[in-house]
């Protein structure tokens, strides 16, 4: 995948890390702004912690070039050294959102889930959090501790 440096990124540099994932797009009119803001106060609750990473994938990659992820991330505080923003060929992020994760597709048309994804230090996933209501992204902080505080 490429960050919205332009730089190249493997899933190398998550490893040891919990991480907690989003698919967005830039151009979106109605939930990604949304849950920009809500990753945004994620971010805000795990700053400074070095083991714990924030991850946007777009699922527009015909789009969302990096200068446009790096416009719509700053709009959010973004990109910072925990949050990191995603994009792909279409291929990649269809292998990523669709056989990975199980939130949603890009070839044919886009679609994505609003949910936030809790991965462990192994890569595993381990939760899936509706990112819209306050009670789960409690939730979804309360579990990532758990998770770095976890040493199995």
């Amino acid at each position: 995948m490429t960050d919205a440096s332009g730089r190249t990124f493997d899933s190398a540099a998550l490893r040891g890390k919990v991480w907690i994932a989003d698919f967005i797009y830039t151009n979106c009119p109605a939930a990604c702004p949304l849950m920009s803001a809500k990753m945004r106060r994620v971010e805000r609750r795990v700053r400074g912690e070095d083991d714990v990473r924030l991850v946007s994938i777009s699922v527009d990659p015909a789009r969302d070039t990096p200068a446009a992820l790096t416009a719509f991330a700053k709009r959010y505080g973004g990109p910072t050294q925990q949050w990191i923003f995603l994009t792909g060929t279409p291929a990649t992020v269809h292998q990523v959102a669709y056989t990975t994760f199980h939130v949603g597709d890009v070839l044919g048309r886009i679609e994505h889930s609003t949910k936030f994804v809790l991965v462990d230090k192994r890569g595993r996933i381990r939760g899936y959090y509706e990112s819209l209501g306050q009670d789960d992204l409690d939730a979804l902080v309360r579990d990532a501790e758990a998770l770095r505080r976890d040493r199995g």
